[in-house]
């Protein structure tokens, strides 16, 4: 089964958790600062309060390609940022890339907001070398919580924002990633985090992680009462942070890997993009060069529903890995999936 255990101390697994990827943070998940036009004037971002938790408040963005032809109601996609649940703001810049250009396809984008659990927990004081691990799971819980309190507010002005509730798909790099499998995971499972902050019924159309992984409380197994949402999943098998495979010991840790080896063939649709050598870059990386699958997917896979089972293996003469970034993008920029390196 390929099952790894995990017999380092609790210490050890929350040191190598706590590292967080400043670098996807920085060239993944960038947004406009100020509500209007972006981007030639064909992006309207608009920015709202969706909750206000621990005396923090949480914000989201919309953004909206108002040169699109949409015919009826627009999906959305709703991301959330990587940056180990300690750097969880929606972030400064321009419009990323992967945004402009999905939002061209007719897709409202938001991205948002979700409490830093991480960083809250060490500046109270309250994250020791004991609790680390649960901590992590306590950050990523509350990551899920403000994911569903951001949807509940979208269905709530899906007829004034004109979007489609059945096709609302979440998305995110590393610590985002994560929280939106254990998120599809409650939703799958009706769990009482679900039911409290979800209308009833409702269900995600598709989850895309990159380098994400189902982390779980200790000795949990990855069953769901109903068949899960289709997941695109990227992820390097050289990550250094996030499971690739499966880890059991303080948590349970679930990648693409295992999903793909529980739960074979096309009753449960997904697709894997996998990188034999590459590292948790991954958690950012496909933002700029896999814009086509991530199309792909939410046109075969979320849209028209069909039901397949997909494994890529992309095995390449230059890895996808931090060390390699610079040479692989460069400064890399512009916003569509034909973007070339501009260096």
């Amino acid at each position: 089964m390929n099952r790894i255990t995990l017999s380092v101390c609790t210490l050890g697994i929350f040191c190598v958790l706590q590292m967080s990827i400043l670098h996807a943070a920085d060239t993944q998940l960038g947004d406009a600062k100020v509500t209007g036009d972006v981007q030639g004037g064909s992006v309207q971002k608009a920015t709202f309060e969706y909750a206000e938790k621990d005396s923090r408040k949480l914000f989201l963005d919309r953004f909206v390609d108002t040169s699109a032809n949409v015919v009826g109601k627009r999906p959305v996609v709703i991301f959330s940022v990587g940056g180990g649940w300690e750097s969880a703001s929606r972030g400064d810049g321009n419009v990323p890339p992967l945004f402009s250009y999905l939002a061209s396809l007719g897709y409202t984008i938001v991205s948002i907001d979700y409490r830093p659990g991480i960083k809250m927990a060490k500046a109270s004081g309250e994250m020791t070398a004991a609790n680390g691990v649960q901590m992590y799971l306590r950050a990523i819980q509350w990551g899920v919580e403000d994911l569903f309190d951001a949807t509940s507010y979208i269905l709530q002005r899906a007829d004034e924002w004109n979007v489609d509730k059945d096709q609302i798909v979440i998305m995110g790099g590393s610590a985002g990633a994560t929280n939106s499998l254990v998120a599809e995971f409650n939703v799958a499972n009706d769990t009482e985090l679900a039911r409290a902050h979800l209308p009833k019924g409702f269900r995600y159309a598709g989850v895309i992680s990159m380098a994400g992984a189902f982390w779980l409380k200790a000795d949990t197994p990855l069953d769901f009462k109903s068949r899960p949402a289709p997941i695109l999943f990227f992820h390097g098998a050289k990550d250094q942070l996030v499971t690739y495979d499966e880890v059991q010991g303080p948590f349970s840790g679930y990648g693409p890997a295992y999903y793909f080896r529980k739960f074979p063939g096309p009753d449960f649709p997904k697709w894997f993009v996998d990188y034999p050598e590459g590292d948790h870059v991954v958690a950012a990386s496909p933002t700029i060069d896999c814009q086509y699958e991530i199309a792909a997917f939410l046109q075969k896979l979320v849209k028209e529903r069909q039901e397949i089972s997909v494994h890529t293996i992309e095995e390449a003469k230059i890895p996808k890995t931090f060390f390699n970034a610079p040479r692989l993008y460069g400064n890399r920029s512009s916003a569509g999936p034909d973007a070339k390196d501009k260096k």
